[in-house]
């Protein structure tokens, strides 16, 4: 047996989370309305980014040196299939670097993370890179469609039969990724998530006034964190040519409550402005063994405490997304930290309510959660977002000069990741 050895997380950074790209609402006029910021970049190229971000800024002479890279990405398919993970590696770091991807939902980041950690812990790798991406803007741009949570289970137009199938047509064109009922198997139908966070919601009796204050607190938060700079670290700015150069999230928003009480509710009392905004962007994190640290003289920032996944979900399959309750629960015991002991909390906004019962639970303090706003401001690239809380809670506690962070995102399907990080 090999002892566990002490995982260390060298640097951390992240694009900027730009709105995706917005078509036209017409089956007719499937062309873009609004071009996203970061929509014409290449996924690869996206990722690519982030991971020679992380090599310069540790100072790692050779990129060779990296053992594995594993790339978290929600819908591995178009420009962002055919292995996204070994792409971004043979580009960022050449050939000889053995790259995978990560398909675990809106947890796949974290998830990349939690196996690459295992592997160093073990004795298995010394060097690794974890990231993820999601460039959720309909293909360059310009035409309708675009990833979404379901979009990987449509028809494929590479079939014959499905080009022939007017009703295949006719079920990919009307439904988009909602199609995905007609493809799943019958035994693992799921109730579409924002229908869950409205029954959440309702079972938790949240107001709809409650609700559109989460809403307009995280815009606010990431609106003074933005002008105050706090994400200019994490941030690496993206070229997209001609000139143009995005170094800013672009989905925060100042609103109050007579704007978003206009707004029509969706799902119970949830509205759109409860929901994450689906966004562009990628993240990535270093790790490395207490070897590697000395062999190529490499820094510390912090260490991964503990990592835990859930599918337990409260109050039955149609409240999937409560999973982050026993996920938070789960990594703290297997730490025996309580929450007392935790600093600062990432819950990704997924929705609303899914971070207002997470607190209620597990009695997570709210003014130490999402200190800097979260995916309702920021944005939501499924497959990022696991990197990315981790990325902005490191960054945080190293500016408030404080210790533990612990990270959570529910997961499409009625499933949870967590992880607790803490400075060194």
């Amino acid at each position: 047996m090999q002892s566990i050895r002490e995982v260390h997380i060298v640097e951390a950074v992240r694009t900027p989370q730009t709105n995706k790209s917005k078509p036209a609402k017409s089956l007719f006029m499937p062309w873009t309305k609004k071009i996203g910021k970061l929509a014409n970049v290449h996924p690869v190229g996206l990722g690519a980014i982030v991971v020679d971000a992380l090599v310069l800024r540790a100072g790692l002479k050779d990129r060779r040196a990296v053992d594995e890279v594993s790339f978290g990405c929600a819908t591995p398919t178009g420009k962002q299939g055919f292995n996204i993970g070994k792409n971004i590696a043979k580009v960022a770091l050449g050939p000889d670097v053995p790259g995978d991807t990560d398909q675990y939902l809106c947890g796949s980041s974290l998830m990349a993370a939690r196996k690459l950690a295992s592997l160093i812990s073990t004795g298995n790798i010394e060097l690794a890179i974890a990231g993820g991406v999601e460039v959720m803007s309909p293909q360059n741009g310009k035409k309708g469609g675009g990833v979404g949570m379901g979009s990987d289970v449509l028809p494929p137009i590479q079939s014959i039969s499905n080009i022939g199938s007017i009703k295949n047509f006719l079920l990919t064109a009307l439904n988009g990724p909602k199609v995905a009922k007609f493809t799943m198997h019958k035994g693992a139908q799921i109730t579409p998530m924002g229908i869950s966070a409205g029954l959440i919601a309702d079972e938790y009796e949240f107001t709809r006034r409650e609700l559109d204050q989460f809403a307009i607190d995280s815009h606010k938060k990431a609106f003074k964190a933005r002008a105050e700079g706090r994400f200019a670290r994490e941030i690496v700015p993206v070229e997209t040519g001609k000139g143009r150069v995005v170094d800013q999230d672009d989905g925060i928003r100042v609103s109050e409550h007579a704007t978003l009480g206009r707004l029509p509710a969706k799902w119970g009392e949830v509205t759109a402005a409860h929901a994450s905004a689906e966004s562009d962007g990628a993240a990535a994190l270093l790790l490395a063994s207490e070897d590697a640290l000395d062999k190529y003289n490499l820094e510390s920032r912090a260490k991964i405490i503990a990592t835990a996944i859930s599918a337990k979900v409260k109050g039955g399959e149609k409240l999937q997304l409560t999973a982050t309750i026993d996920a938070v629960e789960k990594v703290l015991k297997k730490t025996g930290l309580s929450i007392n002991d935790i600093d600062l909390f990432e819950i990704n906004e997924a929705f609303a309510p899914v971070v207002l019962a997470t607190i209620e639970d597990t009695g997570i303090p709210l003014d130490k959660t999402n200190v800097n706003g979260g995916a309702i401001a920021l944005g939501h690239p499924l497959g990022a977002s696991g990197a990315r809380l981790i990325t902005t809670i490191l960054h945080e506690l190293e500016r408030q000069n404080l210790n533990i962070g612990l990270a959570v995102l529910c997961v499409g399907g009625g499933q949870a990741i967590a992880m607790i990080i803490k400075r060194t």
